[in-house]
């Protein structure tokens, strides 16, 4: 359902100005509330003060969109609903490969993307196809794919298949 991408040293996304952030996190849900959440956690934990924090309710693909090309160093979704909340707001496999490739885009040379997908309910299954084509069509001199998934576990409720990890890497 949300996601969020880090860039940081020169040309990334914080900047690395002597005595400032050495880069930048990003966070984006379609949520409030998990934002809200996320940033409670975060900002609980230590800081060195060394990564500027950025939260964001909304679209993780007009968010991706709006960013330079080669301006992010990491871009992770993580895909679904969420837990405990509204069902009915969920991230759709039209917006989702849109997002992923604002991501492709924004994402430096030696940099990944990672997807977690989610097919336990029914747009889930459809972005997870959607996202998997997407990915395979990526040219292979320029990309590095690994799609990982447990073949033998299934939900007890559903008997949906179990959530998988995608893995980009752009090469050059």
């Amino acid at each position: 359902e949300g996601g969020g991408l880090g860039g940081g040293g020169e040309g990334g996304g914080g900047g690395g100005q002597s005595g400032g952030a050495a880069g930048c996190l990003l966070l984006c849900d379609l949520q409030q509330r998990a934002v809200d959440a996320t940033r409670r956690r975060l900002e609980a934990l230590p800081s060195s003060g060394l990564l500027e924090l950025d939260f964001r309710c909304g679209d993780h693909a007009a968010l991706l969109e709006g960013l330079a090309a080669g301006s992010a160093d990491l871009v992770v979704f993580n895909l679904g609903y969420l837990p405990g909340g509204d069902k009915s707001i969920v991230t759709t496999a039209e917006g989702t490969v849109r997002a992923m490739s604002a991501a492709e885009a924004a994402v430096a040379p030696g940099g990944c993307v990672s997807v977690a997908l989610y097919p336990g309910h029914e747009e889930g299954s459809r972005e997870a196809e959607a996202v998997l084509e997407h990915a395979a069509r990526l040219p292979q001199g320029g990309w590095s794919v690994l799609s990982s998934q447990w073949i033998n576990q299934r939900s007890k409720r559903s008997g949906s298949p179990a959530p998988s990890l995608l893995l980009l890497q752009r090469m050059h």
